[in-house]
């Protein structure tokens, strides 16, 4: 029995993998052994290897998959990484050609596109001879080391007889993976994630069982908040590349993603951005410039401040902006430096105080400041 025909059987699950013979190594051994450094197609973002990108349907995952190989083709930076220029293989199994020319049409803004760049729209599933397929596309064609498969669901196979889900996740997956290792390339699954928008771990969201996670060397799945957001998240976790988030921006002139950065140090600029175009900041602000030494009033009086200095109608009612202003006060603090407090005024209501902290610090002494907290 030839390998081809071995691995075929071993793929379907009708023989089983020979038991390997323990190879042992000393840690001596291991120190002066020469081991080559772990191929990059996308450095610290896509290892030679099997990773998976997974998102919603529709999320404008295919633009980025398009996007990535043109990159990887003509040597050129994605998402603001550097690449291993090298060609490409696109099984673009949800696409025709027609959109496939569209798009590229788009991303490309009437340049060439670059050579070594590779499409098909139909393919084998794994159980009816997709890794020879593979295997001989790549034999025709060494300079290849990234293959993306869009989507994984269009090349499975069948169930093996009584195997659960978990085994056929992982014996599918693992047979991709074992063939990316071999050919050290990169074999990118474009994946979907189930409807679980409440769970904090975008990975847990993955669809199928953790046979799929399990098996793949890098994860990456694209979300958002909200379908109609602008920006996204990319979640990125692997054994050879350092997890991070970072939002990423459909630019809808260019047909392409384009990173803005860590999702962390992109949320906190977002919320000074709100916080200063906020027309209560604007308005506090203003009363304070006119009384340095601090301002006390109502909801109302403040209300009534803001169509005068902000033209803006800070809140529709007295309640909704005493509660927009507690909110508020930890931001009015680190962006301004304005302490702000409130007290009862006797009558049911709220009082409410502003003042910048050196201002404050100078006369928290006094008995009657409305800072001090009884």
């Amino acid at each position: 029995m030839d390998k081809a025909s071995f691995r075929r059987l071993y793929e379907l699950g009708e023989l089983s993998e020979p038991a390997p013979a323990l190879s042992v190594v000393s840690a001596r051994e291991l120190q002066q052994k020469s081991i080559p450094p772990i191929r990059f197609i996308v450095d610290g973002l896509i290892p030679a290897g099997l990773s998976i990108l997974a998102s919603p349907p529709k999320y404008g995952k295919s633009w980025l998959c398009l996007d990535l190989c043109l990159s990887v083709a003509a040597g050129k930076h994605f998402l603001g990484y550097r690449v291993t220029g090298c060609g490409c293989l696109y099984l673009a199994l949800e696409d025709s050609e027609r959109r496939l020319k569209a798009r590229m049409g788009r991303l490309l803004s009437g340049r060439e596109a670059p050579e070594g760049f590779y499409f098909a729209t139909e393919a084998p599933v794994l159980d009816s001879g997709l890794l020879d397929e593979l295997e001989a596309f790549l034999a025709a064609h060494s300079d290849v080391g990234l293959v993306v498969v869009d989507t994984f669901q269009r090349v499975r196979g069948a169930a093996l007889g009584r195997e659960g889900a978990y085994a056929a996740d992982y014996r599918e997956t693992g047979a991709l993976k074992r063939f990316a290792d071999a050919h050290n390339i990169a074999l990118l699954l474009v994946h979907h994630l189930r409807k679980m928008g409440d769970d904090a771990d975008p990975f847990n969201r993955v669809s199928g069982t953790t046979g799929v996670t399990g098996a793949a060397d890098t994860m990456l799945v694209l979300s958002k908040e909200q379908r109609s957001d602008s920006t996204a998240k990319l979640s990125v976790v692997g054994r050879d590349v350092e997890g991070c988030d970072m939002v990423l921006q459909f630019d809808k002139e260019l047909c392409r993603w384009v990173n803005m950065g860590d999702a962390d140090a992109f949320a906190e600029e977002q919320r000074r951005r709100e916080y200063m175009a906020s027309p209560i900041t604007l308005t506090v602000r203003k009363l304070l410039e006119q009384r340095p030494e601090g301002w006390t009033g109502t909801s109302k009086d403040l209300l009534e401040a803001g169509k005068y200095i902000a033209r803006a109608q800070l809140a529709s009612t007295s309640q909704e902006l005493a509660k927009k202003l507690v909110d508020m006060a930890e931001l009015f603090l680190e962006y301004d430096g304005i302490v702000y407090d409130r007290k009862s005024n006797g009558n049911g209501g709220r009082r409410h105080s502003f003042a910048y902290k050196r201002a404050f610090e100078e006369i928290v002494d006094d008995e009657d400041n409305p800072f001090i907290i009884s």
